[in-house]
């Protein structure tokens, strides 16, 4: 109804009273329309994988703006090899009627406490520390894992692993540098030896040439870990507690964070009522979303701007489109948005009844001609 009302005002339908009376029957007060999240997958994959992941299902691996983001990133879960593997009793390679053993040689002390098995040719045992148990998995998984290891006397201490490797290479790994992959005595005690850890996650920041960009949009923003952008790889990991940014192989495999972010910058030139339409027109990427509705952006004043100007950073015009329009007397927002910008003018000049956004100003909206052609900012409706 608002869309369609807008679009006979525009071409001259409707004057007047009428106008203003129909405006103040659907102005919703609608306040910031910017929505950004944070996803965290806790799969193992490269940089490519993941960056292919996040796209399919969101918008892109983790692009962060600022600090707040870095910290509102929340994830602690992981999954580790630990010493527990099913033995071929009958040597039939099936995993059917095999016991689970240790790595020491002992057998499960507790099936309460055991893997929870999906398949027979899941015999390998991880442990998911968001879920605080132990799983059965097919052994060519790559997970971070758990050592055990000899300081002095019989005691045996663990260490946490956080490379991605099967579970035969994980073990040989243990076994190369410590003593074997963990074996645990009582299972029912695994909470209090396993601790949540600090690992690193990929994020959408990488190296292009001699600097590092991100996977989409345009920011400035990093935190990197002492000693840090090292020479070990071209792409960034955030780590899990710290929160600090540091760099790995491309070809690693590790946990990632996703975002999803509501804004859709168009870098097409078009005329201000093109790019309304344009915007109506648009679908999602992603084909379970398709119901989804865009606009073009409202903006307000302060954190909300600022994420905007961010976002339009990498546009080819230097203004782009908002949705702001200048009819019968007053500024309105296209989807009935609050307006709080004091700094357009009260009787703007002929033709100059269309509201942009500057990459250089974080502040003022700027009213243009609508005719001209830049490149434009939609939005999508919840």
């Amino acid at each position: 109804m608002m869309m369609m009302m807008m679009m006979m005002m525009m071409k001259g339908y409707l004057t007047g009273p009428l106008i203003l009376l129909l405006f103040s029957s659907t102005v919703s007060g609608l306040g910031s329309v910017v929505r950004r999240g944070y996803h965290y997958r806790h799969m193992y994959y490269t940089w490519a994988e993941a960056q292919s992941s996040c796209r399919s299902s969101y918008t892109d691996l983790a692009l962060y703006y600022k600090q707040s983001d870095r910290d509102s990133t929340y994830f602690r879960n992981y999954n580790a090899w630990v010493g527990l593997y099913k033995e071929d009793n009958d040597g039939d390679g099936d995993g059917d009627d095999d016991d689970w053993t240790w790595t020491n040689g002992k057998d499960l002390n507790s099936v309460k406490y055991g893997p929870n098995e999906t398949s027979s040719t899941h015999t390998c045992a991880y442990f998911a520390f968001g879920a605080h148990r132990m799983y059965a998995g097919t052994c060519d998984e790559k997970y971070f894992f758990i050592c055990h290891f000899k300081e002095s006397g019989p005691q045996l201490h663990y260490i946490f692993i956080s490379q991605a490797m099967s579970w035969s290479d994980a073990r040989q790994y243990c076994k190369d540098k410590h003593v074997d992959l963990a074996a645990f005595q009582d299972v029912s005690k695994l909470n209090l030896e396993i601790h949540e850890e600090n690992f690193p996650a990929w994020i959408g920041l990488h190296k292009e040439e001699d600097s590092f960009k991100w996977s989409t949009g345009v920011s400035d923003y990093t935190h990197w870990a002492p000693g840090q952008p090292g020479d070990n790889g071209d792409c960034v990991t955030i780590s899990s507690s710290t929160k600090e940014m540091a760099t790995h192989n491309c070809l690693s495999r590790l946990p990632f964070v996703c975002f999803t972010d509501n804004l859709v910058l168009v870098k097409e030139n078009k005329t201000w009522e093109e790019a309304l339409e344009h915007c109506h027109s648009m679908r999602s990427p992603h084909s379970h979303q398709h119901y989804f509705r865009y606009e073009l952006a409202s903006v307000q004043p302060g954190e909300d701007q600022e994420i905007v100007i961010a976002t339009i950073l990498g546009s080819d015009t230097e203004e782009v489109w908002a949705g702001l329009r200048f009819m019968e007397g007053h500024w309105w927002w296209v989807n009935g948005a609050d307006m709080l910008y004091s700094n357009l003018p009260v009787c703007p000049l002929q033709w100059e009844h269309c509201g942009a956004l500057s990459k250089n100003d974080t502040v003022n909206m700027l009213n243009r001609d609508c005719l001209e052609k830049k490149n434009f900012l939609c939005y999508k409706l919840n």
